[in-house]
């Protein structure tokens, strides 16, 4: 199983974090997203989440969120889940967050990755990386799979986490 684990959903609400909340943040945002079955969640982003491409998230934004299955959480509900990444996909676009072994394949089995000359990869803050991929967080964007198991894709971009 993955760590990292991910909703998708539009964002319903969002709003500067609450002050009276015990992990006040006057940087963090507080969002509700509903999923493709109509249930809702609440994510925090906070200063340190990444949003792909800097891209600012609005109300009706279709998002992808993904977060640390390992970081303790409230037991409330709705969910409250604390981002460690962001995307907002293009049309018919996945994304996925793992960490990948020498044959690119995520820490979970499901997917592995072929690259092409197309292929982008950079760092968090936006610089070429060349380096190897092998045992590194990454953020994958990506296109149609095979069904297999695992699934196959290419990608066509690749954010690297070097911290």
């Amino acid at each position: 199983m993955s760590r990292y684990a991910s909703i998708s959903g539009i964002v319903v609400t969002l709003a500067a974090q609450p002050a009276d909340q015990a992990a006040y943040s006057p940087c963090a945002l507080t969002l509700t997203v509903q999923d493709f079955y109509g249930n809702q969640n609440t994510v925090i982003l906070e200063p340190t989440t990444y949003v792909l491409n800097q891209a600012p998230i609005r109300q009706g934004d279709m998002i992808i969120v993904f977060y640390d299955t390992q970081t303790p959480m409230p037991l409330i509900y709705p969910p409250q889940y604390r981002a460690i990444a962001v995307v907002k996909p293009a049309y018919a676009q996945s994304a996925y967050l793992d960490i990948f072994d020498k044959n690119q394949l995520s820490s979970d089995g499901m997917l592995k990755l072929e690259l092409s000359s197309l292929t982008e990869t950079r760092t968090q803050n936006g610089q070429i990386y060349d380096g190897s991929l092998t045992d590194r967080l990454l953020l994958v964007l990506f296109g149609t799979t095979t069904r297999s198991i695992p699934a196959q894709t290419v990608a066509e971009s690749i954010t690297v986490f070097c911290g």
